[in-house]
C-alpha cells in the first residue's frame, strides 16, 4: 500500500509541475502570443455582409491600392482565383498553399491559404477572407492567429454578420483601430414555394446540394441519364479538378452542378438556383441537421450578381426547415478557436503529456481550444520514435486523412524513416504513369493516388526535401488531368444493388434492392 501511495504521490507532483509549467508559458492574454503585431498600430476594415454581397471584391481592390500585401483564404481554390485575378489585373502576385508555391518575378503580393501566413513578415495590407471560420474547431485557430498576429498596418476582414461582435472584441483587446463597412446582398434571394422533384424540375443553372461523395456521383449519374451535362464538386476532388469543373459550368459546357457544401465557401459560380436535396450532414462526429448559418452560406451562392437579377432556393421535401434557416437572424459567434501554442514545446516533458495537459487547462473567456484529440492520438502512435518534441510535432502536423489506413501506414513509415535520420524513398511510391493508364476510369483509385502524392508532397515541403517536389507536382497534375478526362466523359457511377447490380435511386436508403432482400432474407 505504501508503494502505491508513493507512486501516486510522485505522479501527482509531476502532474502539478507540468500544469504549472504550461500555465507559466501561457500569457495572461492570448494577444501577447504575437509580440510583433503588438509592436504596431493596425487599422482593421471589417467587411460585414451575407454571401454574394461583394465583400471580397471591395477588400481586394483596397489591397491593390495598398501597393503590396497578402490575401488569406480558406481554400486553395480561392487562393488560386485571387492569384489569377491579381496577375490578370496587372498586379504581380505569387501563390503559396500547402500543396504548391508559384513565385512570380517581381511579385509584391501573395495569395495563400490562411495556414501559410508568415507571422514574422510585415505587409502593407492584408485581406483575411471568410473570417467567420474562426469558430471552426478544426481550422479556426488559423483565423484567430491571423487576426491577432498578422503584421500589417491595414487589415481587411471579410465575414458574415455572425462574426462581427467577436471580431470587434478581439480587435479592441489588441488595442487596434477599426471601422465597419456593411455590405448588402446585391441580388434578392427568393425561397420557392412549390415542391421540387429532381426528375421533372431540374433546370439549367441549378446547383443540387448533397453531403457525401457517393451521393454526388449517384445524383450526377441520374441527371446524365436524363440528358443533363453535369459538373461535380466535393472536398476530396483535387483542386485543379474542382477548378476545371467550375470553369465548365461557368462557360456553359455543363448544365448543372452537383456539389457538397464545398460549394458554399466563396466559389463564384453563375448559379441561378440552389436545390437542397438533403438537409442533414455528417460533421465528423454525428449526422445532424444543417444549422441556419450553413443554409445561408450555401443558399447565398444563388443569383450571381451581373448574371441573374434574382437568386432562388428550393429543396426536395425540406422547404420549411430551409426557409426557416434563411429567415432566421444571425446568431453571434461567441468564441474564437485557439491552437496549441508551440511555445509549450520548450517544457521539459514528453509531447503527449504536454498536449494532454494543454487539453485540460482552462481557456480564457472568449476563446475555445482547438480539438487536440487527433494530435494526441497521432503522437501516441510515434512517441517511441524520438525524444525530440519538435520532430514529433512536425510529424503530427503533416496533413492527411488518418482514417485512411493506406495513408496512415505511409505516414508511420515516413516518421520512422525520418527518426532514423534517413529520407523516405519518395520516388518508389510515386504512382508510375503506367498505373494511371491501368486504372482507367476508376475514380476511387485515381483519388487515392492523388491523396498519396499530396501526403508525400507535404512531407517533402515540411521536412525540406525539395528534390522530389517537382516530380510529385507533375504527377499530381497528371492525375488531375486523368480525373478531368474521366469526368468529361460523364461516366459516373449510379448506386447499384450489391448483389444483383440493379440501379438504385440516388437516395435509396439500403445497399440491397427489395427483390434481393426478399430473396435472401424473407422466407
Amino acid at each position: 500500500m505504501k508503494s502505491k501511495n508513493t507512486k501516486r504521490g510522485r505522479h501527482n507532483k509531476k502532474d502539478t509541475t507540468l500544469r504549472r509549467a504550461v500555465l507559466q508559458r501561457i500569457p495572461d492574454t492570448y494577444i501577447d502570443l504575437y509580440p510583433a503585431a503588438r509592436g504596431i498600430l493596425r487599422h482593421f476594415v471589417l467587411h460585414i455582409g451575407p454571401t454574394n454581397s461583394g465583400k471580397t471584391h471591395d477588400a481586394m481592390e483596397a489591397l491593390q491600392r495598398a501597393g503590396s500585401g497578402c490575401y488569406l483564404g480558406p481554400l486553395r481554390l480561392l487562393a488560386y482565383e485571387q492569384y489569377e485575378q491579381m496577375n490578370q489585373n496587372g498586379f504581380p502576385c505569387s501563390l503559396l498553399t500547402g500543396e504548391e508555391r508559384y513565385d512570380v518575378p517581381g511579385a509584391v503580393f501573395t495569395s495563400s491559404t490562411i495556414e501559410m501566413l508568415d507571422l514574422e513578415e510585415e505587409y502593407a495590407a492584408a485581406v483575411i477572407d471568410e473570417a467567420q471560420m474562426l469558430s471552426d474547431r478544426d481550422r479556426g485557430g488559423a483565423w484567430t492567429a491571423a487576426i491577432l498576429g498578422v503584421i500589417a498596418k491595414e487589415v481587411h476582414v471579410c465575414a458574415a454578420p455572425s462574426a462581427e461582435e467577436l471580431l470587434v472584441r478581439m480587435i479592441e483587446e489588441c488595442g487596434d483601430s477599426y471601422e465597419i463597412v456593411r455590405h448588402e446582398r446585391m441580388t434578392p434571394l427568393i425561397c420557392e414555394n412549390t415542391r421540387y422533384h429532381m426528375e421533372q424540375d431540374t433546370k439549367k443553372g441549378d446547383a443540387l446540394i448533397v453531403f457525401s461523395r457517393s451521393s454526388v456521383h449517384a445524383v450526377a449519374a441520374e441527371l446524365h441519364e436524363r440528358g443533363f451535362r453535369t459538373s461535380i464538386i466535393y472536398g476530396a476532388l483535387p483542386y485543379d479538378v474542382r477548378h476545371e469543373q467550375a470553369r465548365m459550368f461557368a462557360e456553359g459546357e455543363t448544365d448543372v452542378v452537383v456539389a457538397t457544401d464545398a460549394i458554399g465557401m466563396g466559389m463564384n459560380l453563375p448559379i441561378r438556383r440552389i436545390v437542397f436535396l438533403e438537409s442533414e450532414k455528417f460533421d465528423g462526429i454525428v449526422r445532424r441537421p444543417l444549422n441556419p448559418e450553413e443554409i445561408k452560406q450555401i443558399a447565398g451562392r444563388a443569383g450571381r450578381f451581373g448574371i441573374y437579377d434574382e437568386g432562388y432556393v428550393t429543396s426536395e421535401g425540406m422547404r420549411r426547415s430551409i426557409s426557416a434557416g434563411l429567415k432566421s437572424e444571425y446568431e453571434p459567434i461567441g468564441e474564437a478557436v485557439i491552437d496549441f501554442p508551440e511555445s509549450l514545446l520548450s517544457i521539459p516533458a514528453d509531447l503527449p503529456s504536454i498536449l494532454e495537459k494543454w487539453d485540460q487547462i482552462r481557456i480564457h473567456p472568449g476563446y475555445v481550444r482547438a480539438d487536440t484529440k487527433r494530435l494526441i492520438s497521432l503522437c501516441k502512435m510515434i512517441r517511441d520514435l524520438s525524444d525530440d518534441k519538435n520532430f514529433l510535432y512536425r510529424c503530427i502536423m503533416l496533413t492527411f486523412d488518418e482514417e485512411d489506413r493506406y495513408l496512415l501506414s505511409h505516414w508511420k513509415a515516413i516518421c520512422a524513416t525520418e527518426a532514423r535520420g534517413r529520407v523516405y524513398p519518395v520516388r518508389r511510391y510515386i504512382p508510375p504513369e503506367k498505373k494511371l493508364q491501368d486504372v482507367g476510369s476508376n475514380l476511387d483509385d485515381l483519388e487515392e493516388m492523388f491523396r498519396l502524392c499530396d501526403l508525400l508532397y507535404n512531407y517533402c515541403y515540411r521536412f525540406r526535401h525539395p528534390e522530389f517536389q517537382q516530380e510529385l507536382m507533375e504527377r499530381k497534375n497528371q492525375i488531375s488531368e486523368r480525373i478531368i478526362h474521366v469526368l468529361a466523359q460523364q461516366k459516373l457511377r449510379p448506386r447499384r444493388c450489391r448483389y444483383c447490380g440493379k440501379k438504385l435511386a440516388w437516395n435509396y436508403p439500403y445497399t440491397i434492392c427489395e427483390r434481393c432482400y426478399r430473396k435472401r432474407y424473407q422466407w
